[in-house]
């Protein structure tokens, strides 16, 4: 079995460690992050909600990388969003817009419940939502989704883009077990 291990810049995270983590690194570095995220849980059932591609390329990107993708369900708000093609597919939910959190809420929460043991949540892209949201709703959605999580055995890894003075992402940072800040 692999080693649960995840290397962004110099640290090490061990994510079998912690029910959630949060990652804040420059653009660069937090793809290949993901990646190795997505690679050290390829055998575990995962939503990974980006906020940054469209289905289609990143799925594209993610098999260039090597990843398999059969045990991942993809969260799109952004193919519908650039006008593309939301064709109905086996392991993508497409959801309008950015701003939509409660069909967002209500997709994860059904995933949450509907795979027995130990599932993933894996949001990349997450300081997108403060174009389309406030503030204070962001902190909501994000504090319902840890309460479901914590009644259905699964683990947040939540990945954002480096801010300056970003104070969305040090009013949840309390959420987490594990921060991890590369800011240069």
């Amino acid at each position: 079995m692999q080693e649960e291990i995840v290397t962004t810049n110099k640290k090490m995270i061990e994510l079998k460690n912690y029910e959630s983590v949060l990652i804040v690194e420059d653009e660069k570095s937090l793809r290949i992050t993901v990646n190795d995220i997505l690679k050290t849980l390829q055998d575990k059932p995962i939503i990974y909600l980006n906020l940054t591609n469209t289905y289609n390329s990143l799925v594209s990107n993610l098999k260039k990388d090597g990843l398999k993708i059969n045990n991942i369900l993809f969260i799109d708000c952004i193919t519908q969003l650039a006008g593309g093609n939301v064709s109905d597919q086996e392991n993508v939910l497409f959801i309008k817009e950015p701003n939509d959190l409660t069909s967002l809420e209500i997709a994860i929460s059904e995933f949450f419940e509907s795979i027995p043991g130990e599932k993933w949540l894996v949001l990349y892209g997450f300081s997108i939502f403060k174009i389309y949201n406030k503030e204070d709703i962001v902190l909501r959605f994000i504090q319902s989704i840890f309460e479901n999580a914590s009644v259905n055995n699964a683990k947040i890894v939540i990945l954002s883009t480096q801010v300056k003075n970003d104070s969305l992402i040090k009013k949840m940072a309390h959420f987490f077990e594990k921060v991890v800040m590369e800011i240069e």
